[in-house]
């Protein structure tokens, strides 16, 4: 077991002469985490939506007032115009003049609100939404008053504001709480997934080729080492390089992107185990069947970058096609994001990710035995 464990701390020696790892295993990932997860970090929950809306007050009464407040009330990015806006806004509500003053004549009113082509329908049906509760709030003050016999004053509409409710809504979500991940909830996950196979496949394969084309290997199978611990301190140095790689990005997701993540951790951890154990023996398997270290660099980030867009590292899986989502819960790097987002983004504990768990190491347990058997060809 000696023979194995300085095997593998070899791995690590190599790792720390390269002057460019820290780039590629912190820096880059810490950038793409940052740069794509703040263009999308728009939330995923459809109540937390806001929606840009200008608003043009033509009239100077307190109807026109309270209308405004109730929209500011709602989910919306209110933008309050004092002139004619010079193009066309996203969205704009205008308020016609006399619009007190014909509502307490109970004469019809039109608000005109406008929608710029090609906006955004989701943005657009939450401003349009918040427009029609903010005027039916308005109507039912109205309404209110007069049953009470009440003129309609500005003092009337503040203390009718000011009343409780006589019905409250309590909003509870039935079952888990189950979103798009976006932000840095999608983009830690993702670049853990996609760098680690990014820098295990080219480590695992690059320095099993080298050893290779140098006679390391040669040498070391002339020692007297048996081949369990060839095989051990092989699979385990390429295992220590990813787990460092998952260890620095999961530090910068908690304590520079604010990332929860979960209250399994060792369901976590158990899924993170086996992930790198698949990448790790996966790429030594690219290491033997590719000779040449400048091909393999080339595979390998071909190879990372194809799993990562089809396991959901680049958009989220909610919103591919169903032939995607399907090839993806087949292969081990979508099994990761799907295990990781059920742990992070839904809240789900082991009960939820052991069947993940199992295809991984599944995946672990068959380019394991074959890179044993690549390996036994080669034994002297």
């Amino acid at each position: 077991m000696n023979a194995a464990l300085s095997i593998a701390l070899q791995t690590l020696r190599v790792l720390r002469r390269d002057k460019t790892a820290v780039f590629w295993m912190l820096l880059v990932p810490t950038v793409y985490i940052y740069v794509f997860g703040t263009a999308f970090r728009g939330g995923g929950d459809p109540a937390s939506a806001r929606a840009y809306l200008a608003v043009r007050n033509l009239d100077s009464g307190f109807l026109s007032a309270s209308l405004i407040h109730y929209l500011q009330s709602e989910n919306l990015q209110i933008d309050s115009l004092s002139v004619a806006p010079e193009g066309d806004p996203l969205r704009l509500l205008i308020i016609p003049q006399q619009f007190s003053d014909e509502l307490q004549a109970g004469r019809r009113v039109k608000l005109l609100f406008r929608v710029k082509t090609g906006s955004d329908l989701g943005a657009e049906a939450t401003a349009e939404m918040a427009v029609r509760k903010a005027v039916y709030k308005l109507l039912a003050d109205l309404t209110v008053l007069e049953l009470e016999q009440t003129g309609a004053d500005e003092a009337a509409m503040r203390e009718i504001a000011g009343r409780d409710p006589l019905i409250r809504v309590r909003v509870e979500r039935a079952g888990r709480h189950k979103i798009v991940p976006s932000g840095f909830n999608h983009q830690v996950p993702a670049n853990i997934v996609m760098f680690t196979m990014l820098i295990v496949f080219i480590y695992a394969g690059s320095l099993f080729t080298q050893e290779r084309g140098s006679g390391v290997l040669r040498r070391i199978r002339a020692a007297p080492v048996r081949f369990i611990d060839l095989f051990l301190g092989k699979l385990l140095g390429v295992m220590l390089v990813g787990l460092i790689q998952v260890g620095l990005l999961m530090l910068v997701g908690r304590f520079v992107f604010g990332v929860y993540y979960g209250s399994a951790p060792a369901a976590l951890g158990i899924m993170v185990f086996g992930f790198v154990l698949a990448v790790g023996s996966m790429g030594l398997c690219l290491g033997y069947l590719i000779g040449e270290e400048e091909k393999l660099i080339a595979v390998s980030i071909i190879l990372a970058i194809v799993l990562s867009a089809l396991s959901g590292c680049w958009w989220p899986l909610e919103v591919t096609p169903g032939w995607m989502r399907t090839l993806a819960s087949l292969l081990p790097s979508g099994m990761a994001m799907m295990a990781f987002h059920r742990l992070i983004s839904y809240g789900y504990g082991f009960e939820a990710v052991w069947g993940h768990v199992l295809g991984l190491a599944g995946y672990s347990l068959l380019f394991s035995l074959l890179f044993a058997r690549f390996l036994q060809r080669r034994q002297p």
